[in-house]
C-alpha cells in the first residue's frame, strides 16, 4: 500500500539540517487498549520500512506522530 495516499503522511518539513516526516497514527488508532496493542507491531513496521527507504535518501531525518509529537524515529538514545 502507498502510505502517503491512504494519509498516513501528512506532513513534510525540510530544513537545513533535517528532514521531519510526521505520520496520522494516533489520529486513526482506536483508543481501545486491544485496538492499540494489535495495531503497535503494524505502525512499528511501518516505521522500519520508511527509515530504511529514507536512509538512502535522506540525512538526517525524524517520523513524528502529527498529533501526539511522539518521534518514532529515531529510536531514543539510552
Amino acid at each position: 500500500m502507498d502510505i502517503v495516499s491512504e494519509g498516513l503522511v501528512t506532513k513534510i518539513i525540510v530544513e537545513e539540517d533535517k528532514t521531519v516526516v510526521y505520520v496520522a497514527f494516533s489520529r486513526f488508532t482506536p483508543r481501545k487498549p486491544f485496538a492499540m496493542a494489535v495495531t503497535w507491531p503494524i505502525q512499528a513496521r511501518i516505521v522500519r520500512d520508511m527509515a530504511k527507504v529514507l536512509e538512502d535518501k535522506l540525512g538526517y531525518f525524524e517520523i513524528v506522530d502529527d498529533m501526539t509529537f511522539q518521534r518514532y524515529y529515531p529510536p531514543e538514545e539510552v
